[in-house]
């Protein structure tokens, strides 16, 4: 199976189905097996606007298939972005729905893939234990109905509100760890942890997406940065628990992910920010941090870094670049440079909190073998 990625930017929520059916404009409906928005619209609900949007797709396509909707305010003037996944060669591909949340089960020869919506908790005023469990909890069951573990999972996509503040003493990033920590125990996660984004979102919520994977071949690859140290064993003078005797859990996930399909590669690129070993470096400049990820982006996809980790030395093309600007006012500062690097490629740049209070920065992407 080979993966695609097709990205627009919509305009405002009350006229966005016809530019939805523009951005369908010669794709193979019923190759899509989801499709990402993300914005906000003041006037609407996180829950009202997303129910809006499922009725946009499902009015266009005729059917459901996976829509995440990710409360990030899209720069530089609002607005949501889409991003359309499709799948082409021998696959059949299945949509479904449990307890509320889309899915799109994936078959072709002996692959399979498990494309998972991004799933949000019920609500986003418990705490983050809290919808952090019921929502592992609604992802595990729908691995569990197509015969997938939780170490199948190849990318996961963790949206959560208020992202470095604190609730009762505890730190939302930290909590949502704990949790993840708490789940992944399930799993031996003998091709590593995931490729993974842990990102701000608006509002109070916490919402999860993801990709599992599965091949006979167990063609899956965990990918390091020798520039950086692994977040999953991060020493916990990093970690941030206001309890002196707290256990703090790591982020568990691994710089990027590769699997190798029976029509080439893709490269899952985990949030990437301005940090070398496990320290946050460049903190007064939002350029400097810039360049900094962009270098541990570069080096990390590097063809001698993927046949460091046993991959094969591919010739990776950018699909998708989504770029995480904590502050507006930075935001011609960090596009600069980022168009510098990568001149020709249609990047989505939205306001987010990153992981650590001094970053002003984090880019992710997915990369496909040419």
């Amino acid at each position: 199976m080979g993966l695609k990625i097709y990205s627009s930017t919509l305009g405002r929520t009350k006229t966005c189905s016809e530019e939805i059916k523009n951005s369908l404009e010669g794709l193979q409906v019923d190759r899509i097996c989801g499709m990402v928005f993300c914005g906000v619209d003041s006037s609407m609900e996180y829950s009202q606007l997303l129910s809006t949007l499922k009725v946009a797709v499902y009015r266009l396509l005729g059917r459901q298939v996976p829509v995440t909707l990710i409360p990030q305010y899209l720069l530089p003037n609002g607005g949501l972005s889409l991003d359309i996944y499709t799948l082409d060669g021998d696959t059949t591909i299945e949509i479904g729905e449990q307890n509320g949340v889309c899915y799109g089960a994936i078959r072709g020869g002996e692959e399979s893939l498990l494309f998972i919506e991004g799933i949000p908790a019920s609500d986003f005023t418990n705490s983050v234990c809290q919808q952090s469990e019921e929502v592992f909890s609604k992802l595990d069951e729908i691995l569990t109905m197509h015969g997938f573990a939780v170490d199948d999972i190849v990318r996961q996509w963790n949206y959560i509100g208020n992202i470095v503040s604190c609730r009762d003493g505890k730190q939302n990033y930290q909590e949502f760890n704990d949790a993840r920590t708490r789940y992944y125990a399930k799993g031996q996660w003998q091709n590593g942890y995931p490729a993974a984004t842990g990102i701000g979102a608006s509002g109070e919520g916490i919402i999860v997406g993801c990709i599992a994977f599965k091949s006979a071949a167990r063609a899956i690859f965990a990918i390091d940065n020798p520039l950086q140290v692994a977040a999953h064993i991060y020493s916990e003078r990093v970690l941030i628990d206001s309890a002196a005797d707290a256990m703090k859990s790591t982020p568990k996930f691994e710089r990027a992910k590769v699997i190798q399909t029976n029509r080439g590669a893709v490269c899952f690129v985990s949030g990437t920010a301005a940090i070398r070993g496990e320290q946050s470096v460049d903190a007064s400049s939002v350029r400097e941090q810039t360049i900094k990820t962009i270098e541990n982006i570069e080096h990390l996809v590097s063809k001698e870094n993927l046949v460091r980790y046993g991959c094969q030395p591919y010739e990776l093309k950018y699909a998708q670049l989504q770029v995480f600007v904590k502050y507006a006012e930075d935001y011609q500062q960090v596009k600069q440079v980022v168009e510098q690097a990568y001149p020709q490629l249609s990047v989505v740049y939205t306001i987010a909190d990153v992981c650590r209070a001094e970053l002003l920065v984090e880019i992710e992407g997915i990369l496909i073998s040419q």
